[in-house]
């Protein structure tokens, strides 16, 4: 949730996705724990968390299922200080 909260914050990482920045950690807690884990647990599928080999997190990235169009959506969600890393 911690470091959701710091990504999600960022006014320009949310800028296009239609969320608005995140504003506590209880927040970030009820974003993983109502979207996030429903998604895996009824679709097997879900947004994963991506990191360096030491840890460090970058951001997410993974598929998420909209019941309602039957579609899937790729998305990903990175820190704005690893933005053009390659």
């Amino acid at each position: 949730a911690p470091a959701l909260m710091e990504l999600n914050s960022d006014p320009e990482v949310v800028r296009y996705t239609g969320d608005g920045p995140l504003r506590s950690i209880t927040e970030a807690r009820k974003l993983i724990e109502e979207r996030v884990f429903p998604q895996w647990q009824k679709y097997r599928m879900g947004r994963f968390t991506v990191t360096l080999k030491d840890g460090t997190f970058l951001g997410w990235c993974g598929l998420r299922y909209f019941p309602e169009t039957k579609e899937v959506d790729l998305g990903f969600r990175f820190m704005k200080k690893y933005w053009g890393k390659g």
